[in-house]
């Protein structure tokens, strides 16, 4: 099946088709009996590009014949995905070359952050930001909520069992998180959808963690090792007393190495969701050649448990548990946004369920993105350079308003 036609077509993406070319791509396909009811509903290249099985078989275009259906429709797959629009909309949004279109650069403002990305980043932030400041919440309540250790003693766990404590295991684990989180740093910086790949990060790690205050909230288990004796001072019943602990494990971001020591919060190690969703974006968004840093990752990320584990400062279920939930919510959302057959369909059910700000974070990106990287300044350069074209328009559009009323007078 022939997918692009014709050589007028094959310099011009489908994005910038008008009814005549569209027709033109249906005659090369053997289709050109349907030019003229396309021709009849406006179909151009954009709209061709959302075309879906179902809109060729309802009304209006109502196409009868199933074979007909199933042949255009694959033809029609095989163009979407051969030339994704949304990628060619965002790069003539981001990254105008045109010299003579001033009034559109005008319009962007001078702004080095892509249009409605600094938005959406923000948002995603304080996604992420509130589910915290939940969880510290929860982390508070938890921890007075912790059985007596005199009464109640650890619960019988096949590795804590038989693997005696190490010391200082659990900042190893923080280590490994630590190192995690520089690399996640540094591939933001030289990727090319480095706002993408940031408000993803922020909208997936705030749901983990709405998840694990909820876990935290429903049960409390006992405290896995005789070692942890701060859980016996309790944070106090003064609305005052509980609002300054809420601080200390947010300012803190809940690590031993900044100096919070919470109980309570089993079930769910947060440690390790940390750990595994860092891995995952990592991994996700390096490129396949790198297989070394893809290996250093996971030895990171199944390391960072062991240590959490040797700590004594979980059982192994709640290992078990963050590392399932985080990475089945991960490939969720991946899956979602990589699917372009799901955005056509515009099913929202699900996502709102799931991810409540999906269909926002998600709305400009149309399939998976490529692993792109730049150099950062690059956008530095690209803002200089239109930030000049910017001014250099308003110097001519002044130097001939200024010579328009040297004339009339």
């Amino acid at each position: 099946m022939m997918v692009c036609c014709g050589t007028n077509l094959e310099s011009l993406k489908p994005d910038f088709w008008t009814k005549e070319d569209v027709g033109r791509w249906l005659e090369v396909n053997g289709f050109e009996h349907l030019s003229v009811k396309f021709d009849e509903h406006d179909i151009s290249g954009p709209v061709l590009m959302m075309l879906t099985e179902q809109d060729l078989r309802k009304p209006p275009l109502s196409l009868q014949k199933l074979g007909e259906i199933k042949r255009l429709s694959s033809i029609l797959e095989q163009l979407q995905r051969a030339y994704n629009v949304a990628e060619v909309r965002r790069h003539r949004r981001m990254y105008r070359t045109d010299s003579n279109d001033y009034s559109n650069d005008v319009r962007s403002g001078l702004s080095l952050i892509p249009k409605n990305e600094g938005l959406k980043f923000f948002v995603s932030f304080l996604y992420a930001l509130s589910s915290l400041i939940v969880t510290s919440i929860a982390m508070t309540v938890a921890h007075d909520r912790v059985p007596d250790m005199k009464k109640i003693p650890p619960l019988p766990d096949i590795f804590l069992d038989n693997i005696p404590t190490i010391p200082h295991a659990f900042e190893a684990a923080e280590a490994c998180a630590v190192s995690l989180t520089f690399s996640f740093f540094c591939l933001i910086l030289v990727h090319k959808h480095r706002f993408v790949i940031f408000r993803r990060y922020f909208s997936i790690i705030g749901t983990v963690f709405l998840l694990r205050a909820l876990t935290m909230m429903s049960t409390t288990l006992s405290v896995p090792g005789e070692h942890l004796n701060n859980c016996e001072i309790r944070v106090g019943d003064s609305w005052d007393e509980k609002l300054q602990h809420v601080i200390y494990i947010w300012r803190g971001a809940g690590m031993s190495i900044s100096g919070v020591r919470t109980c309570g919060d089993y079930m769910f190690s947060g440690h390790t969701a940390v750990l595994t969703v860092l891995n995952l974006f990592v991994c996700e968004y390096t490129s396949s050649k790198l297989k070394f840093i893809q290996t250093i990752s996971w030895s990171l990320n199944f390391f960072g448990a062991f240590f959490i584990l040797a700590a004594h400062e979980h059982y192994t279920i709640d290992v078990i548990v963050a590392f399932y939930i985080t990475s089945r919510t991960f490939a969720y959302y991946h899956v979602l946004a990589n699917s372009l057959a799901h955005k056509q369909r515009n099913s929202q059910e699900l996502t709102w369920s799931w991810f409540p700000l999906y269909s926002y974070f998600e709305e400009n990106v149309d399939c998976k993105i490529q692993n792109e990287y730049e150099w950062p300044w690059t956008p530095i350069i690209e803002f200089v350079m239109r930030s000049y074209r910017v001014i250099s328009h308003l110097r001519q559009e002044r130097r001939k308003n200024s010579e328009k009323i040297i004339k009339t007078q």
